[in-house]
C-alpha cells in the first residue's frame, strides 16, 4: 500500500475531523442537501466510504479500537436509519429484503467494516442476513447479477463487484464461505458475455436497458476497480490497465478519467456527476480511490492535483456565495468520504 505519510498534511486531517464531527451529532435524521449533492442517491455510498476510511485508519493504528468501533457504530446506525434505507422503517421490521441490492451492498460493507474492528458487534445477525440474501439473489440469475433496485431492471457489474466484495469481507471476518461461488460465476459471465470487444473492458449494464449499457463507462470502472481490487487484485490490475489506456485523459485543467468512450455522446447522469472536457466528476473522484487500492501512485498523484484544484476553487466559491449545487460537487460528504477512503487505504487482512 502507498505510504500513509504521503497523505499527511494534504487535507486528510480536515476531512477526518469533518467526518468525526458529523458522526458525533446525536440528531441524525438523514443527510441534508447542504451535506450531499443528491441525498436520495448518495447517502448510503457516502456512509460506506466513511466506514472503509475509518477501518483503514484503525488497521493502520492511527485510531484505536474503541474510537473505531464508536465511529463505525455511528455509521451503521445512520446506514440503517429509515431516512437512508429504502424500506422507510426499521430494518428489524422488514421481513423481505427484496430487490434493493444497491442499498444492501453498501450497508453490508458498513457492517463488514465494523466487523473488522469489532467482530462481536451488535449487528452480526443483520450482517449474516444481508450477506445470505445478496448471495442467493446473485446465484438465482444466469448472469450472476443481483437485483439493484425494486423499480429498475438495470444491473451494473460495478455494483455487483461491490456486492461480491461485501460477501468476501463477510467471509474474511467470520471464516465463512459465501463469496467463492458468486465471484467465480460472475467473472465467468463477464468474460464470456459482459466484455466490450473494442476495449476489453466490462460493459456498463448487463440487461441492455440503456443506450450506454453495452459500452464501458468511467464512473462504473473506477468504482469496479476499487472493489475488485479488494478481493481479486490480479484481475483488477488487468482491468485497471485497460481502463487507463482508454479512459485516462490529460486536459488543460488536469488529468482525470473520461466518463464515456471517445465519440460516444450521452448526457451526464446522477451516476456520472457533471462532465467537463469529457472528464467525469465521479469517474475521476472515484478513480483516485481505485488508484490507491491498486497502489498506482502515479495516477493517484495526477488525479490528486486536479482534485486539489477543484477543492480550492469550489471552496473559494463557497466562501463567497455559500453552499450550493455547484460547490457540493467537490465538497459534499460523498466527495469527502471517497477522498478520505483513498488517502488512508490499508490492507485489512494479512496476505490480501
Amino acid at each position: 500500500m502507498m505510504e500513509f505519510s504521503d497523505f499527511e498534511n494534504k487535507g486528510y486531517t480536515k476531512r477526518l475531523e469533518r467526518v468525526r464531527s458529523f458522526l458525533a451529532r446525536p440528531d441524525f435524521n438523514g443527510f441534508t442537501r447542504k451535506e450531499l449533492l443528491l441525498p436520495a442517491w448518495h447517502s448510503i455510498a457516502a456512509l460506506s466510504n466513511m466506514a472503509e476510511a475509518v477501518t483503514n485508519l484503525y488497521v493502520r493504528d492511527k485510531i484505536d479500537q474503541e474510537e473505531a468501533s464508536t465511529l463505525l457504530e455511528a455509521i451503521v446506525f445512520r446506514a440503517k436509519h429509515r431516512s437512508v434505507n429504502p424500506y422507510r422503517r426499521k430494518l428489524e421490521n422488514v421481513s423481505n429484503l427484496h430487490k434493493w441490492g444497491y442499498y444492501l451492498e453498501h450497508l453490508n460493507i458498513c457492517l463488514g467494516a465494523l466487523a473488522r474492528a469489532n467482530p462481536d458487534h451488535a449487528d452480526q445477525a443483520l450482517n449474516r442476513r444481508v450477506s445470505e440474501h445478496l448471495r442467493e439473489n446473485t446465484l438465482r440469475y444466469p448472469n450472476f447479477h443481483a437485483d439493484l433496485h425494486a423499480r429498475s431492471r438495470m444491473k451494473w457489474p460495478a455494483d455487483q463487484a461491490a456486492i461480491l466484495y461485501s460477501l468476501w469481507l463477510y467471509d474474511q471476518n467470520y471464516q465463512a464461505k459465501l463469496s467463492a461461488e458468486p465471484i467465480a460465476g460472475w467473472f465467468d459471465y463477464m468474460e464470456s458475455d459482459g466484455t466490450h470487444q473494442a476495449t476489453g473492458l466490462y460493459v456498463t449494464e448487463v440487461v441492455g436497458v440503456k443506450k450506454f449499457s453495452p459500452i464501458p463507462r468511467g464512473c462504473a470502472h473506477s468504482y469496479l476497480c476499487h472493489y475488485v481490487g479488494r478481493f481479486d487484485r490480479p484481475r483488477a490490475e488487468i482491468i485497471w490497465a485497460k481502463y487507463k489506456t482508454h479512459f485516462l485523459k490529460d486536459t488543460f485543467i488536469g488529468t482525470g478519467f473520461r466518463e464515456y468512450p471517445e465519440n460516444f455522446k450521452y448526457r451526464w447522469t446522477p451516476d456520472s456527476g457533471p462532465i467537463l472536457l469529457g472528464l467525469g466528476a465521479a469517474a475521476t473522484g472515484i478513480g483516485i480511490n481505485a488508484a490507491s487500492t491498486l497502489d498506482d501512485a502515479g495516477t493517484f498523484k495526477a488525479i490528486e492535483k486536479l482534485l486539489n484544484r477543484a477543492d480550492s476553487g469550489f471552496g473559494g466559491i463557497e466562501k463567497i456565495i455559500g453552499n450550493n449545487l455547484i460547490t457540493r460537487v467537490a465538497t459534499d460528504f460523498l466527495a469527502t468520504s471517497i477522498r478520505l477512503n483513498a488517502e488512508t487505504k490499508s490492507v485489512w487482512f494479512q496476505g490480501r
